[in-house]
């Protein structure tokens, strides 16, 4: 029975959380595995290229050769050994699960943040201390965006959570009791 991507990530993403933590690396060995993500979301078709065996073999060693010669020891080991498993295809799905288990270590929660006019530094750092407070969290990275439909307020999104203070949602029920 084969695992489905998911389930081997977790799996890769699980076993070096567990040996970085043990070896005390993870904030040292964490940016580089960013830095290896950006790497396969830039070049799309990487992991397919590096699982296909209809690539000669002396070409896949050439294109592994140049993502481990900088590498530390951890992340270049992960690299091999998912190379010779034929999961390459896999990878930014192994260190995004790496990150879930990171961010849950630092209590970190992402967030979107919608608004009717553009927030400055200041006012985005308000909310996210707010929302950091309300969720029992150290650190919230917020994505802003802009929506003048909402009026004004602040409509903040995060894993699976919505807190809807906007203008136009107070209008819109204060509408609907008025009309009852």
């Amino acid at each position: 029975m084969s695992l489905n991507r998911t389930a081997v990530a977790g799996r890769y993403a699980h076993a070096l959380f567990e040996l970085l933590s043990e070896k005390d690396q993870l904030e040292t060995v964490y940016p580089e595995l960013q830095e290896l993500r950006r790497v396969f979301q830039d070049n799309p078709q990487l992991g397919t290229v590096l699982s296909d065996a209809s690539l000669q073999a002396a070409d896949r060693e050439k294109l592994i050769g140049h993502l481990t010669d900088s590498a530390s020891p951890y992340v270049k080991n992960l690299i091999q050994m998912v190379y010779d498993y034929g999961r390459m295809d896999a990878m930014v799905d192994i260190i995004d699960q790496f990150q879930a288990l990171y961010d849950e270590l630092h209590q970190i929660v992402y967030a979107q943040v919608t608004t009717a006019v553009e927030l400055s530094a200041d006012q985005k750092d308000q909310i996210a201390a707010a929302y950091a407070q309300r969720v029992g969290a150290q650190k919230v990275v917020l994505d802003s965006q802009v929506d003048p439909t909402i009026i004004g307020g602040v409509v903040v999104q995060s894993a699976g959570m919505i807190l809807d203070g906007s203008l136009k949602t107070k209008i819109n029920k204060l509408r609907s009791r008025l009309l009852v």
